[in-house]
């Protein structure tokens, strides 16, 4: 008996020490981090990195290994590889007319692995990243941080802290292949690689730098970038400063928020009763997976293409607002969308096919299945049906956004402080533990955002009245509903 208490006791023990050096290691990682942003943004002002050269140096990296994964034979099981990339070209390496730098690539037998299953190869993922200029949207100067996006808007390349790509490599990129092996559909952001860029600065720039490795993370887009986004929201379910600020709302394209929802939808979007249990029961799946990691903070970034009205809401917050700002850079980058009329694009070369599941498909319902809106942009896109409360119809594309940040030792005493600040609004803030997180995520997902239609047609009339500026296609639209056609046509599961 004696002898079973000390062994609880010493478990017990090395895992309180265990998780103690963790909470220490989290507290430096997240200092270094801020380091990091500030000397980011002091070697772009002073010249002795430019954000271009990045740019393209990442895209010959990328490449290159991406060109290795085709000979079998020079495929390494290490998590961390790095190659050199000197100007004057290497063994295996290109020239090219960049500063001497050097490429690390994290994780490449899984991410490799990831990539089949998600349906995409190697060669097809570098055509969409290196055969044209990535877009930088996020001024690394003043922000610290890069952003950069494919010139078709279908990657997004970012910059993420030393302790997110520690996460990614220790805890969470194992438990992710795991999770997408046996998930017939998730709608958690797809990651598709993540890299490390090292330059070789000189010291006569007066800027001492032993070690400077700049690291980043490859997402999909998930947003349509061909089709007109009327509505984006970025969701937490949580309410305290959940209001976008005075300069997002002025925007054309405003990305809202949680209390902007409830303002705006009071009642959300009804979807087919199928579709919506369906719906429920995948997300749910996708944020308990979050949940056991002791992940929070993660967004669900939705998209809304209203078919029947083409006039975006507006809403003229609080004076609170006015003190907002604009946080998540990844955000930003989702919501950038192609100028159609753009000549640069029709001199681009071709690409690769992509056949990422559309939003219905993830859900296991095909059109064979379920008849969406008779329209065009429904068939080609695949987005979630839907009506809000006007009645109009809609196609909602979303998904899981934020997914690297854990409830550690810096999050605990930041909810400390919060809870001293203001004790009554604590728990409406986005910082709590990740089950609480999780348990107030779901609620005012199903409840207030999505909600079951009361039978399973959801047929909703929609009259001239709802619409500011009708066009010949929404008179189209509204004669075929006159004919007796039906909003949802029954949903069956493949």
């Amino acid at each position: 008996m004696a002898d079973n208490i000390i062994g609880i006791v010493k478990e017990k023990g090395s895992a309180l020490v265990s998780s103690i050096q963790e909470h220490i290691t989290n507290m430096s990682d997240t200092t270094g981090a801020l380091a990091k942003q500030k000397l980011l943004q002091t070697l772009i002002s002073s010249g002795a990195v430019q954000s271009e050269h990045i740019r393209h140096a990442l895209q010959i990296g990328i490449g290159h290994f991406f060109d290795c994964q085709s000979n079998r034979a020079h495929m390494s099981s290490e998590y961390v590889q790095r190659e050199k990339f000197p100007a004057k070209g290497g063994t295996g390496t290109p020239i090219h007319s960049l500063p001497d730098f050097d490429i690390e690539a994290y994780g490449l037998p899984i991410f490799y692995e990831l990539m089949h299953i998600y349906g995409i190869d190697p060669a097809t993922l570098k055509s969409h990243i290196c055969q044209n200029e990535l877009k930088e949207i996020v001024n690394p100067s003043n922000s610290g941080s890069l952003l950069y996006l494919t010139s078709d808007s279908t990657f997004l390349i970012k910059t993420v802290r030393d302790y997110d790509a520690k996460f990614i490599q220790q805890k969470f990129l194992n438990s992710y292949l795991d999770y997408v092996k046996r998930t017939p559909g998730t709608f958690i952001a797809k990651l598709f690689g993540s890299f490390g860029y090292i330059p070789y600065i000189s010291p006569d720039r007066g800027i001492t730098v032993d070690s400077f490795t700049l690291r980043f993370a490859i997402f999909s887009n998930f947003i349509p970038p061909n089709l007109e986004i009327h509505e984006k929201y970025d969701l937490k379910g949580s309410s305290y400063g959940r209001d976008a600020n005075a300069t997002e709302k002025m925007k054309s394209s405003a990305t809202f928020k949680d209390n902007d929802f409830r303002e705006i939808h009071p009642q959300g979007f009804k979807l087919p009763k199928s579709v919506y249990f369906h719906l429920r029961e995948v997300l749910t799946r996708d944020v308990n997976f979050l949940e056991k990691l002791n992940i929070m903070d993660y967004s669900l970034l939705l998209a809304v293409h209203n078919i029947d009205n083409q006039v975006k809401p507006t809403r003229v917050g609080p004076v609170e607002s006015l003190l907002g700002s604009v946080r998540d850079t990844f955000l930003i980058g989702m919501t950038q969308q192609i100028d159609q009329h753009d000549t640069k694009h029709k001199e681009e070369k071709p690409k690769l096919v992509l056949k990422f599941k559309k939003p219905i498909e993830t859900l296991g319902l095909g059109f064979k299945e379920i008849s969406t809106y008779d329209t065009e942009n429904s068939k080609e896109y695949g987005g979630i049906p839907a009506v809000n409360e006007n009645g109009e119809r809609l196609l909602l594309f979303f998904g899981i956004i934020d997914l690297l940040q854990t409830f550690d030792i810096c999050k605990v005493m930041q909810r400390q402080y919060q809870t001293v600040e203001n004790r009554e609004a604590v728990n409406d803030r986005s910082i709590v533990e990740a089950d609480f997180y999780a348990k107030r995520f779901k609620e005012f997902v199903f409840e207030r955002v999505f909600r079951p239609a009361d039978d399973e047609l959801a047929t909703h009339p929609i009259s001239m009245n709802v619409f500011s500026h009708p066009s010949h296609s929404q008179s189209t639209d509204l004669s075929s509903e006159a004919s007796g056609k039906v909003v949802y046509p029954e949903v069956h599961r493949l």
